[in-house]
């Protein structure tokens, strides 16, 4: 019988220990993780996906972020050199801008094309109406996250409490 209550209180206690938040990983924290998770269930939300395309959808997304993540770690490494110019405080040639600015052209070229075929892929699991609220939802959200900053940023009032003036 001891046995028993002890070996329950050490579950118990392993489970409480196991629970705790872990470490920050990086800016941010768990964050990251947080609104990933969040984003999954907006989408998954959003687009109306079965169970059965989730698990088909999900993997092929996290793909495509991965290729994303690489184009936008080379379009970085490409700046790095200009920007570290302007840094030290030396001058920059027009030469130097007008290929940073190709540079970006190119990049934000293969992000459109990227997104395009991933669109295109998903075909094979969406159908055309959900295709359609795919393109839709990072506008959408990126909307939904400004009205929300703005209504939940409120400056602080000068001179006590004012009615009926407007906000920015």
């Amino acid at each position: 019988m001891k046995k028993n209550v002890i070996l329950s209180i050490f579950l118990i206690a392993t489970g409480l220990l196991l629970a705790q938040p872990g470490k920050p990983k990086g800016p941010g924290g768990q964050y990251s993780e947080r609104m990933e998770m969040m984003m999954i269930w907006k989408l998954t939300d959003h687009l109306e996906l079965s169970e059965d395309q989730a698990e088909k959808f999900f993997p092929a997304m996290r793909v495509h972020q991965k290729e994303l993540m690489e184009i936008r770690k080379e379009e970085k490494e490409l700046f790095n050199p200009t920007f570290t110019k302007v840094k030290k405080g030396e001058k920059v040639s027009k030469s130097d801008v007008n290929k940073l600015l190709g540079n970006i052209k190119s990049f934000e070229e293969k992000k459109t094309k990227g997104r395009i075929n991933f669109i295109k892929k998903s075909g094979d699991i969406l159908d055309p109406t959900q295709q359609v609220k795919l393109l839709m939802f990072e506008p959408t959200v990126k909307q939904q996250m400004q009205r929300r900053m703005r209504e939940s940023y409120r400056p602080p009032m000068r001179g006590g409490k004012q009615k009926n003036k407007r906000r920015f």
